[in-house]
């Protein structure tokens, strides 16, 4: 399935709403083309037609012209006995009415037509959205390892928008316009068929430019696009590191940078519209063509007397006029849709990423932590980059183990191992016997809580950041009690709204010390048998750290931990039961505090240095 039938497919749930758009627009076509045939009636009440009788050999073609001369003949009957009982001006009146009703019905059909189709773009749009927002919480954290944040978010943005606007919309006029076009040229085939064979000539020609438009548009969409994700990376990083870009004098540089990408996307965005717009003045320009050579080929038959009555050329001229329109707008929706096809592509990249490197099944459940989690020969590589290599410990329930080594070492990469982050690329990692990678992920996270270095916290309240994932109802008492633990809870209720308090984009309003209790607190209400922590009391001052990890000393007592450690000095790391060493994604050392020290190798030169 390719990216355009991928989108596309997302339409199948509205295809009842499909049906009432396609009905509307049949009977908006219908009652279009019986508004402008009703003028015909009109004039010739003023150019006081006569019938001309003649014979012709029957022909399937004249027997178009017939069944429409046959039509043409009942309206001025019709508007004869009108006339001789109400007079011409009444009859005139009347038939005004009668048409400003059939164009009254005619616009409440194209209003009801737009009306279910908006529902059904909107809804497309707003299911893209949700599953590629859907997709990004379920495929492998490694995915975005070399994935910048911006060009994700311009995806989910822009993308999502240009598919909205360039292929989403077209679906409309790629519906309704065939169904105009098709009325209209019906009824100019029994109006005239020689006119109507001849407004043919130019469609090959205009079917051919827009077609080498059109590819052309498709490859420097593509370009555009990838270059306003770029675009959205450079403002990201300025977003997130204003304070840096400041302290370093950095800000001529920076949007040196900035305006360099810019000026790319630029270029590329000028050069995609205006290829777009080529489209439709082509398009125009032909029709205008088209519609010359019809007054001229039909008043070149009116004067040579072929059949061809005057208010018979105008109404097919005002005819023709009104298929130039949904013409034109199936050409444009056509162009479009090549445009929207980069976009396409860039969100069903993200849409058809599998959520796991392997074909193993995720069908085991696990819902409680009995014995020891066991690292057997695991080794991770990443585009032939090796991040850890031959990895053999185990993690007894009940026990914790403190990983120290150099920045780069593969500290942060084995605990996201263990979160089942990553998937392994040789070894297993059991929990109970069990590889982790035949347990199903939910069952397998309830065992596990995090507390990062950076706390990660939502634009929401303070009750739900710290009751964050949990399915069942929480009291207030459970997080208060939680937030006492992370010596929390006095700060929280000097807060205005207390535990109800939005604390702003990633807790902007609160210090870091503050999110970071928010942080620890999360986790000690989860109360997961396994824990991991990332040096979770780095951000905090010299009191609150002593308080918290006094709490958190007790709260590990119960549970098996694994900690990243960044400050040898800490309590934590001292008192943990097993200490691993890293570098370069291997074990060098390991083994209980104390017999590291003794053996005076990398742990005690790291220990000194501190």
């Amino acid at each position: 399935m390719n990216a355009l039938e991928k989108i596309l497919s997302y339409s199948k749930p509205y295809k009842y709403h499909y049906i009432l758009n396609i009905s509307c627009n049949f009977l908006h076509s219908l009652f279009s083309v019986l508004s402008i045939i009703s003028i015909s009636p009109v004039l010739s009440i003023f150019l006081k037609i006569t019938d001309v009788k003649k014979e012709n050999k029957t022909t399937f073609l004249n027997f178009l012209d017939g069944s429409f001369n046959f039509i043409q003949k009942y309206f001025h009957y019709y508007i004869n006995i009108l006339s001789d009982k109400y007079g011409k001006i009444n009859t005139l009146g009347i038939f005004c009415i009668f048409i400003i009703l059939l164009c009254f019905l005619r616009n409440t059909f194209r209003y009801l037509a737009e009306y279910f189709m908006i529902g059904i773009r909107t809804s497309i749009v707003r299911n893209i959205r949700n599953d590629f927002h859907r997709k990004i919480l379920s495929i492998p954290t490694m995915f975005f390892y070399d994935k910048k944040n911006g060009d994700l978010m311009s995806r989910l943005s822009n993308d999502v928008n240009e598919i909205e606007v360039s292929i989403v919309n077209s679906l409309a006029n790629i519906i309704s316009s065939p169904i105009m076009v098709f009325f209209h040229l019906l009824t100019l085939s029994f109006m005239s068929y020689q006119l109507t064979l001849f407004t043919f000539i130019l469609l090959p020609l205009m079917g051919a430019l827009i077609s080498i438009i059109g590819k052309s548009l498709k490859k420097d969409a593509r370009g555009a696009q990838n270059q306003l994700g770029e675009l959205f990376s450079v403002i990201e990083e300025t977003l997130n590191f204003t304070k840096i870009i400041n302290i370093f004098n950095a800000e001529n540089q920076i949007q040196k940078r900035f305006e360099k990408v810019s000026e790319c996307q630029k270029k590329l965005s000028a050069r995609v519209n205006r290829k777009k717009e080529l489209a439709s003045p082509i398009s125009e320009f032909l029709g205008t063509i088209t519609m010359i050579l019809i007054v001229w080929y039909g008043g070149k038959l009116f004067l040579e007397k072929k059949g061809m009555a005057p208010e018979i050329l105008f109404s097919f001229v005002g005819l023709f006029f009104q298929i130039i329109n949904p013409a034109k707008n199936l050409v444009n929706s056509i162009s479009n849709i090549q445009k929207g096809k980069a976009s396409a592509e860039r969100i069903v990249e993200i849409l058809n990423t599998k959520c796991f490197q392997h074909d193993k099944k995720q069908s085991k459940s696990i819902f409680h932590f009995e014995n020891e989690i066991l690292f057997r020969n695991v080794s991770l590589t990443y585009n032939k980059l090796v991040l850890i290599q031959d990895l053999n410990f185990s993690l007894k329930k009940g026990k914790t183990i403190a990983l120290v080594g150099r920045s780069g070492s593969g500290k942060s990469t084995i605990a996201n191992l263990l979160a089942n982050f990553y998937e392994v690329s040789s070894g297993e990692i059991t929990i109970d016997g069990i590889n982790i990678s035949y347990l199903k992920t939910r069952d397998y996270r309830k065992l596990l809580g995090m507390v990062t270095q950076i706390p990660v916290l939502f634009n929401d309240t303070i009750l739900n950041n710290i009751a964050l994932g949990l399915e069942e109802k929480i009291s207030i008492n459970s997080v208060i009690k939680a937030a006492k633990i992370a010596n929390a809870h006095y700060f929280i209720k000097k807060l205005p709204n207390g535990y109800n308090t939005v604390i702003g984009y990633n807790g902007n309003k609160l210090s870091m010390g503050q999110k970071q209790r928010i942080s620890i607190a999360r986790a000690v209400l989860k109360n997961p048998p396994i824990m991991i922590l990332d040096e979770a009391t780095s951000s905090l001052d010299t009191e609150s750290e002593v308080m918290i990890q006094n709490s958190l000393n007790k709260m590990m007592k119960n549970c098996t931990s694994l900690i990243i450690a960044h400050r040898l000095s800490s309590n934590i790391i001292k008192n943990a039961d097993y200490i691993i060493v890293l570098e370069k994604g291997k074990i060098i050392e390991q083994g209980p505090t104390h017999v590291l020290i003794s053996k005076k190798g990398t742990y005690n030169n790291f220990l000194q240095s501190f």
